[in-house]
């Protein structure tokens, strides 16, 4: 794999399809080939062993149906172990082994897949066996996580062909894995690669999923590639153009260092540019305490890396603002106080709030049709137009909004754009919503294809000024009627949607997967009737309003306990 740091459904069958996993080994032992080639060779020094699986080959005289369902097992299990995929290439033949690309997709199935045998005559020299199976989600060849809108049913077929000492194995299969949403977290590692912002401010996250057992290399590999078309324009390469593994594989000493060994092109490198360079392998392969830096090396010469960098993580910066028996509060701990100079509020009708970074500026939507930017003075007009979206501050102080399928943006300046979007071409925007580093925005839209969450890459000029988005990537796929998108953390949003039944809910989706059952979408319990959710990246806080303006302020999963009554409106930066 070419191209990387940093529940929704399936409980029951998900448990039963890990414990059919564990418990599913064929009892004989397994032997290790000695031909045919495995990806794993270059696997990392430390791996993450978390998952007891016990490789094993095919035992003499089995069904057909038995060759394909150990071949599953052990495939599943491959990308944590070079046995288990040696186990795996027993049950093929030579020329399906050498022919099976396994990691050019990956289907996360909710539960195992279901094995439907064909009658096979005594004489019969081939056979078919089909696995069905219900998808919820994809991974292709470079890691990129898709959720299913629906899961969806596929049914894949399995060629065996009976060897010549009677053996089955299978001589013809699908391109990829198949890995139930219980197994899939383990099987694969979510890794957030981190690529600068232009101004080298900020890192910005793109997070994908890689074998487990070989990691930190494919995450370096794609982080010498170059961020993702959608980040393109967003942040900026700091790699010298040409650099990449001098070997396949990085590793980890036993002092928990991480040894990347490059190609020559590193060694044209400025000293901010190695300093750059390693800085964003550390904040991508650095993780969890198992390691603690990275060294580079130029082939098998040690680069000397002089100078620290200090990037920072997105995170919001400051307290959540509230409207409440008309004026302007903080949120303060577990309660709401009263700001110094308090902005006044005379005069208008606000129906929705955002806030800049550090609490500058403070804005409000009034009515529908203008929002205006609060200030001792009076409030001042930056944007109008019927049926403004809620508005939302970026860290250059520019407001964003939308009515139609326009976006607009007002920035410090007092100057108003509208930016072109084609992919929002038929579609109303329903909200929009600035990243705390300032490099993509999540918009909710609404259109014949019902609504979407998307997110893109906000590319600007030299002075930071919004000129175009990306194209997009979609989020929360299985979410349905959103209305609301807000940043939860640095690649997850906080949903406001709805349920099957109708009923209104919150939804944490990841750009890319998120940690938990599968990767995907899932809902937080405890919370009856959302009307309106804030959040903090960083602390992971959440408020959410309801129908009755009650505050409610999220604590765990399931507790989400009372802050105030009578509030209007609630909104962290952003």
């Amino acid at each position: 794999m070419s191209s990387g740091r940093r529940d929704r459904r399936g409980g029951t069958t998900a448990a039963a399809a890990l414990l059919v996993l564990l418990l599913g080994v064929v009892a004989s032992c397994a032997r290790i080939p000695t031909d045919g080639a495995v990806r794993d060779g270059t696997a990392e020094l430390e791996q993450a062993s978390e998952i007891g699986y016990i490789p094993a080959g095919p035992t003499p005289g089995a069904e057909p149906d038995v060759i394909v369902q150990g071949f599953l097992n052990n495939a599943q299990a491959g990308p944590t172990s070079v046995a288990s995929f040696a186990a795996a290439q027993e049950y093929l033949t030579r020329s399906a082994w050498t022919g099976w690309d396994r990691y050019t997709r990956v289907l996360v199935l909710d539960g195992s897949p279901q094995l439907i045998p064909a009658d096979v005559a005594d004489d019969a020299t081939t056979t078919t066996v089909r696995a069905s199976a219900v998808v919820v989600a994809t991974l292709d060849e470079n890691g990129v996580y898709a959720e299913e809108p629906e899961p969806r049913s596929i049914e894949l077929p399995f060629t065996l062909t009976r060897r010549a000492d009677g053996e089955w194995r299978i001589s013809q299969l699908d391109d990829g894995l198949m890995l139930s949403t219980a197994f899939f977290s383990q099987a694969f590692h979510l890794t957030s690669l981190y690529f600068p912002t232009p101004d080298l401010a900020w890192w910005v996250p793109d997070v994908r999923w890689f074998p487990r057992q070989t990691w930190r290399t494919d995450a370096t590999s794609a982080i010498l590639a170059g961020p993702p078309e959608w980040l393109a324009d967003s942040t900026t390469t700091v790699v010298p153009e040409g650099t990449s593994l001098a070997i396949d594989a990085v590793t980890v000493g036993d002092d928990g260092t991480i040894d990347v060994s490059l190609t020559s092109p590193i060694t044209q490198a400025t000293t901010e540019q190695r300093a750059l360079t390693l800085a964003q392998l550390e904040a991508t392969l650095v993780e969890g305490g198992e390691a603690r830096d990275v060294q580079l090396s130029a082939r098998t010469s040690p680069l000397a890396v002089p100078e620290e960098v200090e990037i920072s993580t997105p995170q919001t910066v400051g307290d959540a603002l509230a409207v409440t028996d008309g004026k302007v509060q903080r949120f303060e701990g577990e309660s709401l106080g009263d700001l110094d100079d308090a902005p006044s509020l005379a005069g208008l009708d606000p129906t929705a709030l955002a806030v800049g970074p550090g609490s500058e500026p403070v804005v409000v939507r009034d009515g529908d049709d203008r929002i205006v930017r609060l200030s001792a003075a009076g409030p001042e007009a930056v944007m109008s137009g019927k049926d403004l979206v809620a508005p939302s501050v970026d860290r250059y102080a520019a407001v964003w909004s939308a009515r139609g399928n326009r976006i607009s943006v007002a920035t410090a300046s007092g100057a108003v754009q509208e930016i072109d979007v084609d992919w929002l071409d038929s579609r109303s925007v329903r909200s929009v919503r600035v990243s705390p580093e300032g490099a993509r925005v999540a918009v909710v839209s609404a259109g014949p294809s019902g609504r979407l969450v998307h997110v893109a890459g906000i590319q600007r000029d030299a002075d930071g000024v919004p000129t175009g988005l990306s194209a997009p990537v979609q989020v929360g796929a299985s979410v349905g009627q959103v209305d609301l998108a807000v940043w939860q953390e640095e690649a997850v949003l906080a949903l406001l949607g709805a349920e099957e039944d109708g009923d209104r809910a919150v939804f944490l989706a990841g750009v890319g997967g998120q940690p938990g059952t599968g990767g995907l979408s899932r809902a937080l319990t405890g919370i009856a009737g959302p009307q309106w959710v804030t959040a903090s990246v960083g602390s992971g806080a959440l408020l959410v309003l309801d129908g009755d303006g009650s505050l409610f302020s999220r604590q765990t999963s399931s507790l989400w306990p009372l802050v105030t009554e009578d509030v209007d409106l609630v909104a962290y930066p952003g």
